[in-house]
């Protein structure tokens, strides 16, 4: 009897260890914010840096888009991110000017003028440490992200800059946009990028402030076919992460989530200027009436505008000046 117990002891211990070890171990799970249209750059290195991640750890680790963040905007993903319920984002740096302004020195009118131009100053000690910044507000800066510069889109033909006096212009919701458009007579509105077709229906708007891969993927060119095509502002973003959930994480985690990233990053950023040229190209063929602008069109209100700016902040000061040598 008692070798019978024995042997269903053993038996039963057996059952166990095969049942402990065929319980898969749980993924870690990181739920992203963004904002942007399918085919923006920023979704298209998010979705690389999904596969690349999920990928090199063997699903170890998933990668999940909320899309309930997306629905309520970038003022709640930061918000989100802050109290760890949301582990990454991207988010432009217009919404993080609020946290440090000196971010401000990204979005001067006709302060860049190349791709290219954008990766060198991003390397800058003022840029690294606009992005240091950010950890006393619980986020954590992996770097930089890049997407095509802005334009205007209209209903009707703009013959000049003048022509925007007046006009209500849909706008990304920022000190900076709301002065540059107020300098040029122009009533700036902050839209959500999801309103954007319902304000042109509603005739809320005159114009709408945009790149072209949100014009092509919302299909503006059906009620806006006229592109003053200005490339006057940058508009970068940040990749970030919750400070809260990315100091719990181990470090060979931390390591492939940046090195994820850097690979998304890159690959974006290399076929950004080729992107812009075959958006640019799919609103013509789609009718779109193109006016390219330069500096000089507007009157001396960038330079105006841009040393405003630098007199609010030593750090956009020095970050802003070294763009023009």
């Amino acid at each position: 009897m008692i070798k019978i117990i024995k042997n269903r002891k053993k038996n039963l211990i057996k059952m166990l260890m095969v049942l402990l070890l065929s319980v898969p171990v749980a993924a870690e799970t990181i739920r992203f914010g963004m904002i942007t249209t399918p085919d923006h750059a920023w979704s298209r290195l998010m979705q690389q840096f999904k596969s690349s991640l999920e990928n090199s750890s063997s699903n170890a680790i998933r990668v999940r888009e909320s899309r309930f963040a997306k629905v309520r905007g970038e003022s709640s993903i930061i918000e989100l991110l802050g109290r760890g319920q949301l582990q990454a984002a991207i988010v432009a740096v217009g919404s993080l000017t609020t946290l440090d302004p000196s971010l401000n020195g990204w979005l001067m009118p006709y302060q860049f003028s190349s791709a290219a131009q954008l990766r060198l100053a991003a390397q800058s000690d003022d840029a690294k440490a606009m992005l240091a910044g950010l950890e006393r507000h619980n986020l954590v800066a992996l770097g930089y992200v890049f997407s095509g510069m802005r334009v205007i889109m209209t209903p009707t033909l703009m013959t000049s800059a003048s022509d925007l006096k007046g006009k209500r212009v849909g706008t990304f919701p920022n000190d900076v946009f709301y002065n540059w458009y107020r300098q040029l007579g122009a009533d700036p509105q902050p839209i959500q990028i999801q309103d954007i077709r319902l304000w042109f229906e509603q005739e809320k708007i005159d114009a709408i402030d945009t790149d072209l891969a949100t014009a092509v993927d919302l299909q503006l060119y059906d009620q806006a076919p006229n592109l003053m095509y200005t490339n006057h502002m940058a508009f970068p973003g940040v990749f970030v992460v919750s400070k809260s959930w990315w100091a719990a994480l181990a470090s060979g985690k931390q390591q492939a989530i940046s090195a994820a990233f850097s690979q998304a990053e890159k690959t974006t950023f290399a076929a950004l200027e080729q992107s812009e040229k075959a958006d640019l190209q799919q609103l013509r063929e789609r009718g779109v009436t193109v006016k390219k602008y330069t500096e000089t069109d507007f009157n001396g209100v960038p330079k105006k505008l841009r040393d405003f700016y630098y007199g609010t902040n030593e750090r956009l000061k020095r970050f802003g000046m070294a763009q023009e040598y």
